[in-house]
């Protein structure tokens, strides 16, 4: 469990305490365990409020919260809004986007409510992806002229449970809960590019994306992850998970007989093959056409994979899909992530770096000026009007 303390300056997050609780068994599962994620903020939070008066003179004690979900645990849900204009050679105004907005959300709830009876989730968060006037991809669609709008959206849905339970950790901190986001969705957020593919591996699975400037339009999940990749490229010679485990140190060392050495090679080569393929697989069945555009981003979430990255820049994943050009693979990581300062200096490495994307997130969100996705973010229903503030 991780926690920072950050500050608000016009649209940077300065991290002004960072800190970690030893929590275990707090991924994944359907049911939350409320007390022990309690347990855990709550000794992450005192850590980093005491480490806040080190760093910047005085303690600080903040008011409100923004917290991470799983991507497990969550689901996203693609939104496509299509509108004639009235007067199409009148400039778009911040009204016309705000009620394209609200017609999105109240689409979404409506997807969400037809789907169930008793509805066991509810969106959690959102985010504007593409505007389209007459055909034409828009990055900024104020004042621009036309007949007809589309604005591609994308909402996260969470387990009504599960939110619920960040409610109640919330309020025993004594916090205001701001957002809840799930993590392919802050990975994504810090990514400037006007198009590019997200790709993230976990334990269980894998996670696609196309991101636009920071916005994912559609993800998907493919059922393989590194746990799936290395059992299967090691059940044919040893019988038990933690001999594969010993088995790969040893290939990765050179340490193994040059026969077997080569079976494992070529099993492994294999197994990546085959994710390779199912990703591609589900890419296709999500994207609207047209070639890919040419920039991955890639994270190992596991870090225990570091074949994974280099499979992507072999020829078998650039003829596996239509790309624009030969593809170029990002490896993630805290460089990547803009307009976050580390006043600690303890939150550099690669653990840390969700927690940075968060406070991305959250600079983002409350930077001065208009801002669509603070908007969308204010009409979701859940979030709650409180402004708990904390008394100790």
């Amino acid at each position: 469990m991780r926690a920072s303390v950050i500050e608000l300056n016009e649209g940077t997050a300065e991290m002004v305490g960072v800190s970690v609780a030893p929590v275990h068994g707090l991924r994944g599962g359907k049911h939350p365990d409320v007390d022990r994620w309690f347990a855990g903020c709550d000794q992450a939070l005192t850590e980093a409020e005491d480490m806040t008066a080190l760093s910047g003179g005085h303690k600080i004690v903040p008011d409100y919260a923004a917290m991470a979900l799983p991507t497990e645990i969550t689901r996203d849900l693609p939104v496509v809004i299509e509108q004639e204009r009235r007067h199409p050679r009148q400039g778009i105004t911040m009204d016309e986007i705000t009620h394209l907005l609200r017609k999105g959300y109240r689409t979404a709830q409506d997807i969400v409510g037809t789907r169930q009876r008793h509805t066991t989730e509810d969106i959690i968060c959102g985010n504007t992806a593409t505007f389209v006037v007459d055909g034409q991809a828009i990055a900024d669609p104020l004042a621009v002229e036309g007949e007809r709008i589309e604005l591609r959206m994308r909402f996260s849905l969470a387990p009504l449970e599960w939110i619920r339970a960040m409610e109640i950790v919330a309020e025993r901190l004594q916090l205001g809960l701001t957002c809840l986001v799930p993590h392919h969705v802050l990975y994504a957020a810090p990514l400037i590019d006007p198009a590019a593919l997200l790709i993230l591996l976990d334990e269980q699975n894998s996670t696609v994306g196309l991101a636009r400037r920071g916005r994912l339009e559609w993800t998907g999940t493919v059922p393989i992850g590194e746990r799936d990749i290395l059992r299967a490229t090691t059940e044919t010679l040893v019988s038990r998970e933690q001999q594969g485990e010993t088995l790969m140190r040893a290939y990765r060392a050179g340490q193994l007989r040059e026969e077997i050495e080569t079976q494992v090679a070529r099993c492994f080569w294999g197994e990546l093959r085959h994710w390779m393929t199912t990703l591609a697989r589900q890419i296709r069945s999500l994207h609207r056409g047209g070639p890919l555009p040419q920039r991955i981003y890639f994270l190992d979430l596991t870090r225990r994979i570091p074949e994974a990255y280099p499979s992507l820049e072999t020829p078998f994943w650039e003829e596996s899909l239509p790309f624009d050009g030969c593809p170029e693979v990002v490896e993630l990581g805290v460089g990547t992530i803009r307009n976050v300062l580390d006043c600690t200096s303890q939150a550099g490495g690669p653990p840390y770096l969700l927690l940075r994307a968060l406070a991305h997130h959250v600079a983002s969100m409350f930077a001065p000026g208009d801002n669509l996705d603070r908007a969308l973010a204010e009409m979701i229903r859940w979030r709650r009007s409180s402004s708990a503030t904390r008394s100790r």
